[in-house]
């Protein structure tokens, strides 16, 4: 076997683990507490800062295999999504499409928020939405990377869905 071979194998089964924490992390979302109190609220906003971490380690993963790394520019995780929105001629076809990347976008500021403020700080109308969107999100999120991979191993996209 190439070492790319091997490369791209490996970036793939990492990648894939990836997306098994996301499907657990989805799994934990549908059991989550509706209150509006500042414990639910606290939790409610955890995962829905684990569920753009997941995403992004997966996209730090190509950035590095693929990319020659992650951006250095001080707004690196807006610019690591705008960066798999878009296609190297030679190198990768886009990881995710522009509607994606926005969604993406998103929940990326969702977690600079839910970093910095107290969680007493959270409010339910403003994460209501990325909840509502979640499934959806995770839905696209898994289909395009999963074509992703398929291009980068050269196999067929049914073999990848059979993954989870």
């Amino acid at each position: 076997m190439r070492p790319e071979e091997v490369l791209a194998r490996r970036l793939a089964a990492e990648i894939d683990a990836e997306l098994a924490n996301l499907n657990a992390l989805e799994r934990e979302f549908e059991n989550r507490p509706e209150q509006d109190d500042s414990y639910s609220l606290r939790a409610r906003g955890s995962i829905l800062h684990d569920l753009y971490a997941g995403v992004e380690r997966i996209l730090v993963r190509i950035a590095h295999e693929l990319n020659g790394g992650v951006p250095q520019a001080e707004q690196w995780h807006q610019q690591l999504i705008e960066d798999m929105r878009l296609e190297i001629p030679g190198v990768r076809p886009a990881v995710v499409d522009s509607a994606l990347a926005r969604t993406l976008g998103e929940y990326l500021r969702f977690r600079h928020v839910f970093r910095h403020v107290y969680g007493s700080a959270l409010e339910a109308d403003r994460m209501r939405p990325l909840e509502q969107r979640l499934p959806a999100t995770l839905a696209s999120f898994r289909q395009q990377v999963r074509a992703f991979l398929c291009w980068m191993l050269g196999g067929d996209q049914e073999e990848r869905q059979t993954t989870d």
